[in-house]
């Protein structure tokens, strides 16, 4: 079975396709030429014999012409010196008939002589040999000459020959010839084949060599490194994401396992701490719960498509206006301009506005501001969030969008939340076919910039 399945794989390669067909081709191409080569002399030879019959039928018809014709000179004369495969037979007026010298074994045989099919003066006696026959009658004369082909038979046969000899060894020299040609030319993908069979889970950090040539295997060879990197940051990021999630759940994991501990030890005889500690419990586990919330969201996102539809993104920012502006410290002023539709899920739009607002609740200070832009401009919708915050650092603008990456890593624990508001955000613009970017405010603040398709009039 592995011998079979061997010899399979081995009649699939590049390699052996290609000697398969150069040998087909190349053998088309011979026959086709051998046979319209042997054709093509075959009808000449046919038609110079044709010529030379005809001028042996003139030279008859003037002998025949004269008041008494010498026959045996004329033939002898005619055929003999320089037609020797030529025959004649003869019958004159009077009745009589003239052989030439040979010409009674043919005629003998004359019964036993079969028309081909190729062409109307060619026949076959007895033994297969090819024979010429041509009739003419003049004056109560009758001429009927005959040619022996054999020399033209030889030559053709001698033809045919050198043509299979010649297409046998082109064959068999064409053949090495091409599967070394096509060995070296597949070289290059044998190598990167071979380069991505050795990069499995344990042995990511493998990169494929980039040959100079043939330019598709140095395409798919740049593809390779290509993906291979992807692969291993969205495998670093991944890892980060685990570490990341593990530390955001052991946080109140362990204070809820500390006031619980708190709880048994101390709870009867002080039962203020019971309350204090259930209270902080409840705090953490909601906030726990959040979190598990916002991983199953990032889960479902990865996979998830979205139909869009048009959304009045207007009325959407006002009500979240609305809602928002008791719950922030700072001040809070919005400038929506009224009628602006944009192609977007709706339920998408709201979260992506809240997430960016809570996180620039958490960055603003508290004596500071935020402000909402809603407008449209040509074919796109903008949301515009601005706040009074810390300016993020140029190398910085892409990560606040990664999942629980922070800024200031010293504050971490008094900002709150879990650090993937942003990136649901991202993700969920992306999915609706949006884009968002950060740009820095003067003096002070940034801005987060988000755009969407819009309506398109009529």
């Amino acid at each position: 079975m592995k011998r079979a399945e061997k010899l399979k794989s081995r009649f699939n390669t590049t390699s052996f396709r290609l000697n398969f067909w150069y040998i087909l081709i190349l053998l088309a191409t011979v026959l086709f030429i051998g046979i319209i080569v042997t054709a093509s002399v075959s009808y000449q030879l046919y038609k110079n014999t044709e010529v030379e019959v005809r001028h042996i039928e003139n030279l008859l018809i003037l002998t025949a012409q004269k008041k008494h014709p010498n026959w045996e000179r004329s033939i002898n004369n005619v055929i003999y010196e320089n037609h020797p495969n030529v025959y004649v037979h003869i019958e004159t007026p009077e009745g009589r008939t003239i052989y030439s010298d040979g010409s009674e074994s043919i005629m003998d045989k004359d019964q036993q002589l079969s028309k081909t099919s190729w062409f109307t003066s060619l026949f076959l006696n007895r033994g297969s040999a090819l024979i010429y026959h041509h009739n003419v009658s003049y004056h109560h004369y009758t001429f009927k000459i005959y040619v022996k082909l054999a020399t033209i038979h030889e030559f053709v046969e001698s033809m045919i020959r050198v043509l299979f000899f010649g297409t046998l060894a082109g064959l068999v020299i064409g053949s090495f010839a091409i599967y070394n040609l096509s060995r070296r030319l597949s070289r290059p993908l044998v190598d990167v084949t071979r380069m991505i069979k050795n990069s499995t889970a344990e042995n990511l950090e493998v990169t494929v060599p980039v040959p100079k040539g043939p330019q598709e295997v140095k395409d798919l060879a740049l593809a390779f490194n290509h993906l291979m990197n992807r692969l291993r940051e969205q495998i670093r990021r991944e890892k980060n994401f685990v570490s990341d999630a593990s530390h955001e759940l052991r946080t109140p994991l362990a204070a809820i396992h500390g006031h619980v501990n708190l709880i048994l030890r101390h709870g009867k005889a002080h039962p203020e701490i019971i309350e204090q500690s259930s209270r902080f419990i409840n705090q953490e586990s909601m906030r726990m719960q959040r979190l598990i919330d916002q991983l199953l969201m990032l889960a479902r996102l990865d996979q998830s498509t979205v139909t869009v539809a048009p959304v009045n993104i207007s009325i959407i920012a006002k009500s979240i206006a609305e809602d928002y502006l008791p719950v922030i410290d700072q001040k809070f002023t919005v400038d929506i301009e009224d009628g602006v539709i944009g192609m977007v899920n709706e339920d998408h739009i709201h979260e992506i506005i809240i997430s960016i607002l809570e996180n620039s609740g958490k960055y603003a200070p508290k004596d500071g501001w935020i402000r909402l832009v809603v407008c449209r401009r040509e074919n796109d919708c903008y949301v515009i969030i601005q706040n009074s915050g810390p300016k993020i650092p140029d190398d910085e603008k892409e990560k606040v969008f990664e999942r629980f990456y922070r800024i200031d890593k010293s504050r971490h624990s008094q900002i709150g939340g879990s650090g993937l508001g942003l990136s649901i955000a991202k993700q969920l613009i992306q999915i609706n076919k949006g884009a968002i970017r950060v740009d820095d405010l003067e003096p002070e603040g940034c801005q987060f910039t988000v755009k969407f398709p819009a309506r398109l009039d009529g």
